[in-house]
């Protein structure tokens, strides 16, 4: 059962409750769940049974709609709200966060329509709203996921001898590694930061051995994100460095899975660190 729709467009949102005395809600929900269709043709065995394998399912894009109503205004406020709705979208992207009874996923969507479905000239404010995500797996909603973080690997502080029993070694030092699950039903790509500064920087997946370099001087107080989806990295939210990244041995997380990542440096200024997360995934 859906609880809640929110629309976020840059600094405004809209949420749209399943029950609400005043306000916008929803009727309904559509194309949400599921799977969509597989762009993989099959090709004719020409002297045998059936058709020759497909190994891999490449899945179509997914456009879904909901119905929406606004309940308990005079004609003025739905016009406004119904104006305010209409906006949504106007100038690319926007994300949508659907709540049920499991938690909460989004998607990013173009907005194919907003339209007027109120026959009664605005007393109820109907509209249908119909979207297209493009990526048509559905995600765990950004800000509840926590950013994990690593400083390069480095020794703890020792043991001096002679010691007193019983023995309580001091900790300090580190691994160089973070972990990041995928807690979802699809294979999901992880979004890795490198803050500044190094002259390099090597990541490496602890369980396959896959390598992402990045062979150019980070700053400190920089901040270059890699996109293991998009295969990008940007600097500081605006440079495409892209061309800098060496071995691009791209991998994601399978489902219900977890990777693990070793993270190395040249010429360590500051306190350069590796962070990461992936957004769960379903279909």
């Amino acid at each position: 059962m859906v609880n809640q729709i929110t629309l976020i467009d840059g600094s405004r949102s809209l949420v749209f409750p399943a029950i609400t005395s005043h306000g916008w809600y929803f009727h309904s929900l559509d194309g949400w769940y599921g799977q969509t269709g597989n762009k993989q043709r099959g090709d004719e065995r020409p002297q045998d049974h059936g058709a020759f394998r497909r190994r891999r399912a490449l899945r179509t894009s997914r456009a879904f709609s909901f119905k929406t109503g606004y309940r308990d205004g005079s004609p003025e406020e739905v016009e406004a709200a119904t104006a305010d709705l209409s906006s949504f979208g106007a100038d690319g992207e926007i994300l949508i966060i659907v709540e049920d009874a499991l938690g909460r996923t989004q998607r990013v969507v173009n907005v194919d329509i907003i339209d007027d479905q109120d026959t009664t000239r605005r007393y109820t404010g109907d509209m249908i709203v119909g979207l297209t995500a493009d990526d048509p797996r559905r995600y765990s909603v950004a800000s509840d996921v926590p950013w994990q973080s690593t400083t390069p690997p480095s020794p703890g502080l020792g043991r001096t001898w002679p010691s007193v029993r019983p023995l309580v070694w001091p900790g300090g030092g580190s691994t160089g590694r973070i972990t990041l699950t995928n807690t979802g039903k699809a294979a999901s790509a992880p979004v890795l930061r490198l803050n500044g500064g190094s002259g390099t920087a090597l990541i490496t997946t602890v369980e396959t051995g896959a390598r992402i370099g990045f062979d150019r001087l980070i700053p400190v107080g920089s901040i270059v994100e890699i996109d293991t989806a998009t295969y990008t990295a940007i600097i500081d939210g605006q440079s495409d460095v892209s061309r800098w990244l060496r071995y691009r041995e791209w991998e994601t997380i399978p489902a219900e899975s977890s990777r693990s990542y070793q993270f190395d440096v040249t010429d360590p200024v500051g306190s350069p660190t590796l962070e990461g997360r992936v957004l769960s995934a379903w279909a």
